[in-house]
């Protein structure tokens, strides 16, 4: 049983539980699943690349086709551009060619500032219904205008009646300026309302389109194409030989990965474009990232048998630092009643926390010995205390009953103020003189409040109005012993004593939960922002004070802090005032 409870025990069964076995595990989880794990990792990777390559190129034809809106709708001199050639050339007389040398003035202006932002687009074509075409080229000139109308992607979108737009790789005929073999052109048909012919609008692409594919792959083991959805490769190279016609891409999912069942190795990752039912294709090798992982492995076990024993050794150096000095303390102390209090530091040179405990066990072994020392001399200085506190009864009972004699000689001759004054000024003194506790109901606490306001009567000659919003039961809650006076007291001195009669004092009480507050409010003259904010200094601030403002609201200050002293930093006070509105006062204490 001693053996189970023994921090040794404890600590290699630790040690097992967060190093050794769970290396152990992990070798041999990883061992098992590496393979797949990395195939994973690279099929995961593989997807954000074909993602990110098809978001751009459907983001780019997404500009494209913005483009082609903004400029049909295009205007020039408050006049529709696009719609108003449009309607002219599909006329039944053709514009005249000054008419038709404005026209083109006004399509070069739109075209150029709108293709002035157009990071993809290279040129615009405007192909009439009555075969007059207009075109706006920044660099290059295709000659797409030269066959269009036997070019297949005109055919398609003019004589389709489902769609109104296309997307098409397009074979120059021509290439006398250097543009390549084709381009991407991107157009929209719109029909005219006095032949009823189409319209088409097309914009060329720059190579820039699809720079994606062309750029470097983030992916070391693959390279990506475009293929048509028979698996025709229609943009990119370098594939290497791949058959993408064999591929069997699934209809239903966007992207994806299909492995190649008769070479392990190989895979490919698809992602499918928003036009033309276009996909993007990467074709991945994983024999050279599978070597890659045979050598990894082996660095792993290597690496984890010299964790083993860099733990091992850890373990035996930590058992000698920490674990035989704490089970050597823990059989100092079970024997400590045997050594009357003697202790011999072993570890007083240390200065870790073994050291410190040490050191703080042999200062705590000394205050022991000292306190049991000291013990005598308290009991003796109680027993002092509590006869100069009977003493002081026996004083404050000659005090009584002078002031009774007092109030009996006043009461003969007719003086109710001195009558007033004495009485309440005893029983002041019998309040104050009560050393049973630190508190009193609220009730006997308003009580001794009254009692100072009777004598405040009788010596500003006027009577204070006191009233009373107590909540039901709370009268007989305990609070703190002379709480209120004080309270009273400053808003007499401070504020009532410069104001005209009538002074009213009004006292409300409630609880909110475990939670009481009591509030003070007179009308006095109050305080402005600047005056309030220094006596709310003065309560709070918990540095040293200067010598002429230590005693100036000390009784607020006093309150505040046996407050805070008796029931933690929760509770206390706060004060509040307007000027000629009067000083609210309240007070947070527990519902005891």
């Amino acid at each position: 049983m001693k053996l189970v409870k023994s921090i040794r025990l404890k600590y290699i069964m630790c040690l097992l539980s967060v190093s050794i076995l769970p290396v152990l595990f992990f070798g041999v989880y990883t061992e098992f699943n590496n393979n797949t794990f990395y195939n994973k990792q690279v099929e995961s990777a593989s997807r954000n690349e074909i993602h990110r390559i098809s978001s751009d190129i459907n983001r780019n034809y997404e500009d494209v086709r913005d483009l082609i809106s903004s400029l049909i709708f295009s205007t020039y001199d408050n006049i529709n551009c696009i719609t108003n050639i449009a309607q002219q050339e599909g006329g039944e007389k053709e514009p005249t060619y000054s008419r038709r040398l404005k026209n083109y003035r006004m399509f070069k202006y739109v075209c150029s500032n709108l293709l002035e932002n157009a990071s993809h687009a290279d040129g615009v074509y405007l192909f009439c219904s009555n075969g007059h075409v207009y075109s706006y080229m920044k660099n290059l000139d295709y000659g797409i205008e030269r066959t269009y109308k036997t070019d297949q992607w005109y055919q398609e979108l003019t004589e389709s009646k489902n769609s109104v737009e296309i997307a098409k790789f397009v074979e120059l005929k021509k290439n006398l300026y250097g543009q390549g073999k084709e381009c991407f052109l991107a157009a929209r048909k719109f029909k005219n309302i006095k032949d009823n012919g189409y319209t088409v609008l097309a914009v060329v692409c720059k190579n820039t389109f699809f720079d994606n594919i062309k750029e470097e792959n983030s992916l070391p083991w693959g390279t990506s194409v475009i293929v048509d959805e028979k698996g025709n490769v229609i943009y990119g190279s370098d594939t290497k030989g791949y058959d993408f016609s064999a591929l069997k891409l699934s209809d239903k999912k966007k992207q994806g990965i299909i492995h190649n069942l008769n070479d392990k190795t190989q895979a490919a990752a698809y992602s499918e474009l928003d036009f033309n039912n276009w996909r993007v294709v990467s074709v991945l090798s994983l024999k050279s990232f599978y070597d890659n992982y045979v050598h990894n492995r082996r660095i792993m076990f290597l690496l984890l048998g010299m964790d083993l024993i860099f733990v091992l050794f850890i373990s035996l150096w930590m058992e000698r630092q920490a674990i035989s000095p704490i089970v050597h303390l823990a059989k100092i102390m079970d024997n400590v009643s045997d050594q009357n209090f003697q202790f011999n530091n072993e570890y007083k040179g240390r200065q870790d926390e073994i050291g410190i405990l040490y050191a703080d066990y042999e200062k705590m072994l000394n205050q022991i010995d000292m306190l049991i020392k000291e013990k005598y001399e308290s009991q003796i200085n109680i027993l002092k205390s509590r006869l100069r506190n009977l003493t002081s009864q026996i004083n404050s009972h000659f005090l009584f009953n002078t002031l009774e004699n007092i109030s009996c000689l006043a009461q003969l001759e007719g003086n109710k103020q001195i009558v007033i004054m004495t009485k309440s000024l005893g029983d002041m003194l019998r309040y104050t003189m009560d050393i049973d506790g630190d508190y009193i109901t609220l009730e006997k606490e308003i009580g001794q409040m009254q009692r100072y306001l009777n004598i405040q009567e009788v010596r500003f000659g006027n009577e204070i109005k006191l009233e009373l919003d107590l909540e039901e039961g709370v009268s007989k809650r305990k609070v703190m012993k002379y709480m209120l006076q004080p309270i009273v007291e400053n808003a007499i001195e401070h504020g009532m004593s410069g104001k005209e009669f009538p002074w009213k004092l009004l006292i409300t009480a409630k609880h909110e939960g475990n939670d009481m507050y009591i509030v003070v409010k007179d009308n006095g003259t109050g305080m402005d922002e600047k005056t309030l904010e220094c006596v709310r200094k003065r309560i709070y601030d918990k540095t040293e004070q200067e010598e002429e403002e230590k005693y100036f609201n000390i009784g607020l200050k006093n309150i505040h802090e046996r407050i805070q002293l008796l029931f933690t930093e929760k509770y206390g006070m706060w004060i509040d005032s307007n000027p000629e509105e009067g000083t609210t006062v309240t007070l947070h204490v527990p519902w005891i």
